[in-house]
């Protein structure tokens, strides 16, 4: 498989396993251990790329206790939360289409 089809692949997922916990999100740890479990390989800095390109097109959303979170709560001790907004709900039940997300 191309490398860019193992990112779509990895994006599609984090989207996905997001969709299923919606309206609640997942922690950046959990987030992390669902990730691996398809891939050994997937560490924090592939998850930071993940995460701010899903930021980015704005299908995601991260929170602290304390408000609105940035990339760099995105780190192995961190209990920030990932969430989908409605873009990527629209994205995760095939009302919207991404070509990029694509595979």
């Amino acid at each position: 498989m191309a490398k860019r089809d193992l990112i779509r692949q990895a994006r599609n997922l984090m989207l996905r396993s997001l969709d299923r916990v919606y309206p609640s999100g997942l922690t950046i740890r959990l987030l992390e251990q669902v990730m691996c479990t398809v891939d050994q390989n997937y560490g924090m800095d592939l998850m930071r790329k993940d995460i701010a390109y899903l930021l980015e097109k704005k299908y995601i959303e991260i929170l602290r206790i304390d408000g609105n979170g940035t990339l760099a709560d995105v780190r192995k001790d961190s209990m920030a939360v990932v969430k989908l907004t409605a873009a990527g709900l629209e994205i995760t039940q095939d009302l919207r289409v991404d070509p990029s997300l694509e595979i």
